[in-house]
């Protein structure tokens, strides 16, 4: 069962997951939540992507989005708990 600071970890290193055997299961699980996601909403998924995988700041995701931060971080809470309950298999 995947917690949801867990996955954050996930995404943060998504990069660098296929290193190791473990990380290629997580990488999997990961890339199929995240396609389900993207068909669920596009707007959690950039947000998520761009963020924790790409590492841009929050406040130029924002800016770009057209957002405050404060939506943008509720944008990561949600996408987040959606994609912690896509991996667990209680969502979509």
């Amino acid at each position: 069962m995947y917690q949801k600071n867990f996955v954050e970890e996930l995404l943060r290193d998504y990069y660098s997951l296929t290193r190791d055997l473990s990380g290629v299961e997580y990488k999997a699980d990961v890339d199929m939540a995240l396609i389900k996601l993207k068909n669920y909403s596009g707007v959690l998924y950039s947000t998520i992507v761009n963020v924790f995988i790409n590492a841009k700041p929050i406040g130029k995701e924002a800016k770009d989005s057209g957002v405050s931060r404060m939506h943008v971080n509720r944008r990561l809470h949600d996408g987040l708990h959606l994609l912690t309950m896509i991996m667990n298999g209680e969502y979509l």
